[in-house]
């Protein structure tokens, strides 16, 4: 293969992994999928360009050691979700998302959203298939207030009255609250046109209307 086709092929496959590793950061997708494109976009970059430590007398080789493993390790974890499902990010133990930022924060009302997201996950325990990670789940949520419907709307109340309106889940989470727990018709009709407000795209009818 000529250089010029060479330096095509691998311009192109450089202008994917960047792509690749910025959607993985953008959308919060496991860092494997920004590992990998950044591991692909220097493996392609040295191959285009084949500068003098990287060609010849097993430049090639030392390339191949360095970005393989790599490669093959993020794989596997893109494989396997990395992401922390709900029940790790809020309920285990006392190191989990929602209690280390409310007490990092513990003035800033906006974050008691997690407290409640917290709460509604101990409210039902079914998405949790293992039964020993039910159990241990269980556990935690016997230490913390009873989570009632009340005490979760109290939660999303306090976070909604700092003015947010950029958490879609939050303003989405109070409507169905609100119409769980009996509220006023008319009070569940406002939340639900603060949440169709902010985010329309949910508004029923819309193009693309997800709103559940």
């Amino acid at each position: 293969m000529n250089t010029s086709g060479r330096g095509a092929i691998c311009c192109a496959v450089s202008v994917v992994a960047l792509a690749v590793a910025i959607w993985g950061w953008t959308e919060n997708r496991s860092a494997a999928f920004s590992v990998t494109g950044i591991v692909v976009l220097v493996t392609a970059g040295l191959a285009g360009l084949r500068p003098r430590w990287v060609g010849g007398a097993g430049g090639y080789r030392i390339l191949l050691v360095v970005s393989l493993p790599a490669m093959i390790l993020a794989s596997h974890e893109s494989l396997d979700r990395g992401l922390a499902g709900p029940g790790e990010m809020y309920l285990r133990g006392q190191v989990n998302y929602a209690d280390v930022m409310i007490t990092l924060y513990p003035d800033r009302d906006g974050y008691r959203f997690l407290k409640a997201q917290q709460l509604g996950l101990c409210r039902d325990l079914s998405f949790v298939r293992d039964s020993l990670q039910r159990e241990a789940f269980a556990a935690r949520c016997k230490k913390m207030e009873p989570p009632t419907l009340d005490r979760v709307r109290r939660e999303l109340e306090r976070a909604i009255v700092t003015g947010v309106t950029s958490n879609e889940d939050l303003l989405r989470i109070y409507s169905g609250v609100l119409e769980e727990g009996g509220a006023e018709p008319s009070e569940i009709e406002r939340a639900r046109e603060v949440l169709f407000r902010h985010h329309p795209r949910l508004r029923p009818g819309s193009i693309g209307g997800e709103y559940r």
